[in-house]
């Protein structure tokens, strides 16, 4: 069951500002499991959970990766058949370089620029590409700076 923002641009306002209020709150439980158990708890079912969160009842398969193509303005993102290989590179790269300290920005600043690049949601892509840099800045910075 979802609702469409042309069929009632007030009811999908009020659903819309509802999933971001879960999603916080999934977000900081993630961020809270993750500080435990490490970037072993950052992987795609985290984002699967959180772009579920961002979308629901607003646009059908959220929490998938899609399986259509999208047009984002002028970037064509990856065709979809390449989604599932290009979001297992995503998550190397983060893991790989987790003990590097660059900076506590350098990852969630990827973190945001691929997974919109990558576009692996049919919706909801630029909410939980914020939500993953924002679970990724708070482990970095926890990282240099615990307590």
């Amino acid at each position: 069951m979802s609702v469409r923002e042309k069929d009632n641009p007030a009811l999908f306002a009020k659903i819309q500002e509802q999933n971001l209020l879960r999603q916080y709150d999934l977000l900081s439980n993630c961020i809270e499991i993750g500080l435990e158990k490490g970037i072993e708890a950052f992987d795609k079912y985290t984002l699967w959970c959180l772009n579920y969160a961002a979308v629901s009842n607003i646009a059908q398969f959220g929490g998938r990766y899609r399986k259509e193509p999208i047009y984002v303005g002028n970037h064509i993102p990856p065709h979809f058949k390449d989604v599932p290989d290009e979001m297992d590179r995503f998550f190397s790269v983060v893991h790989e370089n987790w003990t590097i300290m660059l900076h506590p920005t350098t990852l969630p600043a990827y973190a945001l620029w691929r997974l919109n690049w990558i576009h692996p949601f049919v919706e909801g892509n630029g909410r939980t590409a914020r939500a993953a840099c924002y679970y990724l800045y708070v482990h970095e910075a926890w990282a240099i700076a615990p307590g």
